[in-house]
């Protein structure tokens, strides 16, 4: 039978069908002979395409059409048609496909190299997927997932967002199983297709894992509007069908779709709904390789989530058994992953995302990833590496979790766990209850913008090799290259993520290459020690710390004295007669700090400015009457929070009392015996300590804490290590006399 002959105008709309060539929000697109290049932002181009994609970002690809009759066969002088164009759009965008098509016979180019192989005319994704590794296009599935969430919320009036997210994966895992949904179908007809897909797809497996069954369960449960509108439902399908076009096994490249899809629909969460976070893909997949994930391992996530780490260790462990059609593949798929999710719900969409990918959803179990029946469980599986990014939240019982994952694991087994950064410290005797038997080896901070509210880092072990005091390997991967772009999420618009994996990937392994690498001992922390830039005192700092020894010595309350004072300058209000002498200028030199004639000094150890002791801790039923400084953690008072009558371990006059405990970094000059609370860290000078050298080098010590804080305190051991910078004399020794004269010509220093 012949061939039919296309006219130009046919071939033309054949193509605008076939590649979905619309206008939308973010790119002008169309087909048709009378728009010029000039029209379309190409100023003084007069030439006419005959399709065109162009997005309103310019790092995404961008696509141009030549189209001819049918009876015209494709040669020389056309494809010099096409290249001219593409050369035109290649002004503005850096990525440009070009297609040229006469009904039957189709070249492709990217940019101006033709490829191969390339011999249907598809969807325009697929074009636009070409200048990407991993043949996705982000831009559509945000779109999409947006127009997506508006439909399910609005029209078919799913308000409960885990339950929008449930309905379209398994419209996804109807289309992936080749269920009818196509526009026009009426509601019931619609539901019942995907549920009757869900249920034949799902039927060997039931009998391996009856668990399963939730899922089946959870689409069930979902309340829709059964008299949603048919433009809806339309809508909803085109929508899905164009996501699923990018779910296709033959293109499958180590990325997972749905974590993408999972991420920007979870932007739409409310506070109220759950606490899930999914974990973005380009860190799943950075996690795949420090940790050496390969075909070899078994992986297990116990807290899966969508199962994204699940799906990223999948892909790829597929792809290097040689492609999904491989029976080592199907191996990977039923025997190498397995994951426990806690919520139902999130556990149903994990189900529909292995499903979606073809296998290893009988591996999946919804159990409390923190019980013993769970700790059992995972014995039972001979897995090799963790991937897991655990429930933040205490409530949810996130260190019971890692915990119960590193006990259960074989010997050897390399965990990687996503906490946030200080979840360790916070935790600290627990931890090195766990070290006793685990080795902390690796900590990589990730960039801070990468989960909101909360700072993040991965934290690598080796289970059944105690820590013995062996140092943590720590660095700091601060940028990731992906940018926010308004209402679409944080995306890597300029594909600078590639070339950042491959660098810091080779940093963690070989540990070395960046100079953010720190080595920390357990003993002092658990997290990466952030290099937070000390300021230099300055004369305010000097001053604040001279008065508030001075209104100690004075007997007047700090608080009182600077209500008054600020209503009188603020307001006129009278100055209470006890506060005049305070504030009376006095004629004063005032002396240059000579910041570039200062040094490092040690505070503590042998060779340090100061003994360092330990405070000792007194309840308060133990404390007895009397008169003695109780000095504690408070800014305030000198530091004097009660006046106790024990004094069986009392701290010697003439030192330092520094908090590292609450009020960290507040450091007071002590010139009477006193009893320091175990909040409180004692500095007894190894030279002579004037009270104008103290409150010199307590100014000092105060602007160092700023490295300090809660759930990282300045501890006795980290304060015998610390260094501060002080005026030195020209044979690099401490200038006392100059700290000295300073704080003397400061006005408080007459009440001394």
């Amino acid at each position: 039978m012949a061939s039919a002959n296309y006219t130009e105008d046919q071939v033309r709309d054949i193509a605008r069908t076939k590649l979905h060539l619309e206008e939308t929000e973010s790119a002008k697109a169309g087909v048709g002979q009378l728009t010029s290049f000039n029209q379309l932002g190409f100023r003084g181009v007069k030439d006419r395409p005959d399709g065109w994609y162009l997005p309103n970002e310019t790092h995404y690809p961008a696509l141009v059409l030549e189209v001819k009759g049918s009876n015209i066969k494709l040669g020389d002088k056309e494809r010099e048609e096409l290249l001219k164009n593409i050369r035109i759009v290649q002004t503005r965008y850096k990525h440009v496909v070009g297609l040229l098509f006469n009904g039957y016979e189709l070249e492709v180019y990217k940019n101006e190299e033709q490829l191969s192989g390339e011999t249907e005319l598809m969807d325009k994704e697929h074009y636009l997927g070409l200048f990407s590794t991993n043949r996705i296009n982000k831009l559509l599935i945000y779109s999409l997932t947006h127009s997506i969430n508006d439909t399910l919320h609005f029209d078919f009036l799913i308000k409960n967002l885990y339950h929008r997210m449930i309905f379209t994966a398994c419209a996804l895992v109807a289309k992936r199983y080749g269920a009818t949904l196509v526009k026009g179908m009426s509601f019931k007809l619609f539901t019942t297709s995907i549920r009757e897909t869900l249920e034949n797809s799902l039927s060997e497996d039931l009998i391996k894992n009856k668990k399963l069954q939730i899922l089946l369960d959870v689409f069930s449960e979902i309340k829709l509007n059964t008299q949603c509108k048919q433009e809806a439902i339309n809508q909803f399908i085109e929508d899905v069908s164009k996501i699923s076009d990018n779910i296709n096994s033959d293109f499958w490249n180590g990325e997972d779709v749905m974590a993408i899809f999972f991420n920007e629909f979870n932007r739409y969460k409310a506070k109220s709904e759950s606490g899930q976070v999914f974990t973005p893909d380009h860190i799943t997949s950075f996690m795949y390789q420090i940790t050496d994930t390969t075909k070899q391992d078994t992986v297990l996530d116990a807290a899966c989530g969508s199962g994204a780490f699940l799906v990223k260790a999948m892909c790829n462990m597929v792809k290097e058994a040689g492609g999904v059609r491989t029976q080592e593949a199907r191996e990977i798929a039923q025997k190498q992953l397995f994951g426990i999710e806690f919520d139902r719900e999130i556990y149903a969409l994990a189900c529909a995302n292995m499903l979606i990918h073809k296998d290893g959803k009988t591996n999946l179990e919804h159990m409390d990833s923190r019980s013993v029946d769970a700790g059992w469980w995972i014995r039972q599986k001979p897995i090799t590496k963790v991937l897991m990014n655990p429930p933040f939240e205490n409530k949810y019982g996130c260190l019971d979790i890692v915990e119960n994952v590193l006990n259960n694991v074989p010997k050897n087994t390399i965990c990687a766990f996503i906490l946030p950064d200080n979840k360790l410290e916070k935790a600290r005797g627990r931890v090195r209850r766990w070290m006793q038997s685990h080795r902390l080896t690796k900590i990589i901070k990730l960039p801070k913008e990468l989960f909101s509210g909360v700072t993040t880092s991965i934290f690598m072990f080796i289970v059944g090799t105690p820590q013995h005091k062996q140092e943590i390997f720590t660095c700091y991967m601060a940028e990731d290259g992906l940018e926010t772009i308004k209402n679409q999420g944080r995306q890597d618009i300029r594909g600078r993520w590639e070339a950042i994996e491959r660098q810091w990937v080779d940093i963690v392994r070989k540990q070395t290459g960046s100079d953010t690498i720190q080595w920390i001992h357990p003993d002092e922390h658990l997290s990466y020690q952030e290099d937070i830039k000390v300021p230099m005192p300055t004369r305010a700092d000097f001053m604040k710390r001279a008065l508030a020894y001075a209104l100690f010595k004075q007997e007047i309350e700090e608080a009182p004295f600077f209500e008054n004072v600020s209503a009188n300058c603020l307001y006129g209000s009278p100055l209470k007669d006890e506060y005049k002498q305070i504030i009376t200028p006095l004629q004063e030199k005032e002396i240059p700090l000579a910041t570039h004639e200062w040094k490092s000094f040690r505070l503590g150890g042998k060779d340090g400015l100061f003994t360092i002791t330990k405070g000792s801790r007194l309840t308060k039923a133990d404390q007895h009457d009397g008169r003695i400084n109780y000095v504690g953690a408070s800014a305030f008072n000198n530091g004097i929070t009660n006046h106790i009558g024990n004094d069986d371990e009392l701290c010697p006059a003439g030192t330092i009392s520094v908090c590292y405990n609450g009020s960290i970094g507040e450091a007071f000059y002590q010139d009477e015996p006193y009893w320091a609370t175990d909040d409180v860290n004692v500095l007894a000078p190894r030279f002579p300590l004037t009270p104008s050298i103290a409150i010199f080098i307590a100014t000092v010590i105060k602007n160092e804490s700023v490295k300090y804080a809660f759930n990282n305190k300045w501890t006795k051991e980290l304060m015998e290590k610390s260094e501060i910078i002080l005026p030195a004399k020209s044979d690099g020794t401490p200038d006392f006399d100059f700290m000295e004269q300073y704080i003397q010509s400061l006005p408080y220093s007459r009440f001394f």
